[in-house]
């Protein structure tokens, strides 16, 4: 009987293990430090339910006082743990927000505007892409953006278990950016919570493991954003 238990632990610290949250990120190279400018959540735990307020900014847990300085055309790189979870980047922007006012948006709602996007690339999940640079991924702010403050939502959609209805798990973390830009405006713009279903078709995949071709994925929040 120990071969089952220990065969049970060991899958469930490998799950466990693969956990994730974002705790750094760079605007031209520059970082202001391990965690600043985010809000780090309670627990690396994922998000499982779409309709919850939780599908915006993660659990809520610890509001960073720093919102980071930046420009429209800036170059960010994140840094998220590492997992062996096969899962899609995207990275989101709502704003622009009044003076202040990053620190303490919930981001609830309309405003959501997608700027960035990695799914399966040569082969390869957007994850294992990471790997190799040390679990960092680099995206550019788009050049048309308005001044103001913003959230930046990062998201990592583990898809292992996204065979069973309600199995799809979502990393999220959010940054407090402070831009400057000369833009109009972006759109289209999406709601969170409200733009995910749980049986959307790129979150409920019954055939993951059994004829799915991760060639023809894109990830949820619908396409990237135009600016200008």
């Amino acid at each position: 009987m120990m071969k089952p238990l220990i065969s049970i632990a060991l899958v469930a610290a490998s799950t466990a293990s693969a956990h994730q949250n974002l705790h750094q990120f760079w605007v031209n190279d520059e970082s202001a430090g391990f965690e600043v400018g985010i809000r780090m959540p309670p627990s690396n735990n994922p998000v499982t339910d779409v309709t919850s307020d939780d599908i915006v900014c993660n659990v809520p847990g610890t509001n960073s006082a720093e919102t980071i300085p930046a420009k429209a055309g800036d170059t960010i790189k994140v840094q998220w743990d590492s997992s062996t979870h096969p899962s899609p980047i995207t990275h989101m922007l709502y704003g622009p927000l009044g003076e202040g006012e990053a620190a303490t948006a919930s981001g609830v709602g309309d405003g959501w505007f997608k700027i960035d996007e990695v799914d399966y690339v040569d082969g390869q999940w957007a994850n294992e892409i990471m790997e190799a640079v040390d679990m960092t991924h680099t995206f550019k702010l788009p050049e048309g953006l308005e001044s103001g403050e913003y959230l930046l939502r990062s998201e990592m959609l583990a898809l292992h278990g996204a065979q069973d209805l309600g199995g799809a798990q979502f990393y999220i973390g959010c940054a407090q950016l402070s831009i400057t830009g000369s833009g109009s405006g972006c759109s289209p713009t999406i709601s969170l919570p409200g733009a995910y279903k749980e049986d959307d078709e790129n979150i409920y995949i019954p055939d993951f493991y059994n004829g799915f071709d991760p060639t023809t994925y894109k990830a949820p929040g619908g396409e990237v954003a135009t600016c200008s």
